[in-house]
């Protein structure tokens, strides 16, 4: 009994300074926020308690929906079309040659490493309408009728937002499967090729589920990465045509910092922060739930 108890209060002992300062970093700046989102506030003095005013307006106004929407679309994106071929480009990457092994891993950090500013506009030339590379692509081959001007139509906006975003994140994703990859133990693939197992074979029932921990971090990165995503809708449209291409975190900054709101930004940013932990326990609960040991 003593010894269960010594081993309780060394794991307290040591957890103490950890969540010292994940208290003094990371919970008690939200405190003048959340007194913040109660207050209207034009970012230079308080004018006065609201209550819950504030996340009344932000859950009635359209432009919250729409900022919503389009994030979920980003995450979309990035979880259900990006990570699948991160993974696919992890898995073809495992089976070349040490030299290319090498190109496609430095290919594949080239574009993560990049300012996301000049990503950003790298697309936007892309996409100009009158000169860019898309449009220029389809006139040549006798497709005028589907060119757009691809960051000014509803139906292109974001779907032209994410795929830039995904071309940035697939291969850094891609980096992190393989390391996961990397790390199962050969005798399991040895085993199979012994058995006559193929490439496909081997994958499905060794490869990918033995990922399980990395599939689990992953996802909880990107998701979380793309919830947060700002830059590349700031960069390429201003969150516009109108609110069109607005996400959570634009529509956040440009109620305070645009309309001066302070108050109503920052109830919008509680809210999106109990989004984000509540999408995080639900990965965490229900996402590789068992621990896998080689």
């Amino acid at each position: 009994m003593n010894k269960y108890y010594s081993t309780k209060l060394s794991l307290f002992v040591f957890a103490v300074p950890a969540l010292l300062l994940f208290t003094v970093f990371c919970v008690y700046p939200l405190l003048p926020e959340l007194w913040m989102s109660l207050h209207n506030n034009n970012g230079f003095q308080n004018l006065g308690f609201v209550g819950l005013d504030n996340y009344k307006d932000a859950l009635f106004s359209s432009s919250f929906w729409t900022a919503h929407k389009n994030t979920y679309l980003i995450v979309g994106i990035s979880v259900l079309i990006g990570l699948p071929l991160s993974l696919m480009l992890a898995l073809f990457m495992d089976v070349q040659t040490p030299r290319l092994r090498r190109f496609f891993k430095t290919s594949a950090m080239f574009p993560a490493i990049l300012s996301v500013t000049v990503v950003s506009e790298m697309w936007v030339a892309f996409y100009e309408p009158n000169w860019g590379l898309f449009n220029s692509m389809l006139q040549s081959v006798g497709l005028s009728s589907w060119t757009h001007s691809w960051l000014t139509e509803r139906a292109t906006v974001m779907p032209s937002i994410g795929l830039a975003f995904l071309w940035q994140y697939i291969g850094l994703n891609g980096m992190l499967f393989y390391a996961g990859i990397k790390s199962i133990p050969r005798n399991y693939y040895e085993a199979a090729l012994i058995d006559g197992a193929n490439f496909v074979q081997v994958s499905l029932r060794i490869t990918i589920p033995l990922l399980q921990d990395i599939v689990k971090y992953v996802l909880i990165l990107s998701t979380l990465g793309s919830m947060a995503f700002y830059a590349q809708v700031r960069v390429m449209t201003s969150g516009g045509p109108g609110d069109l291409s607005r996400t959570v975190v634009y529509q956040m900054y440009y109620t305070a910092f645009d309309t001066s709101e302070f108050g109503k930004g920052t109830a919008i940013a509680v809210i999106f922060i109990l989004e984000c932990l509540l999408i995080s326990f639900l990965i965490q609960r229900f996402v590789a739930r068992e621990k896998i040991e080689f």
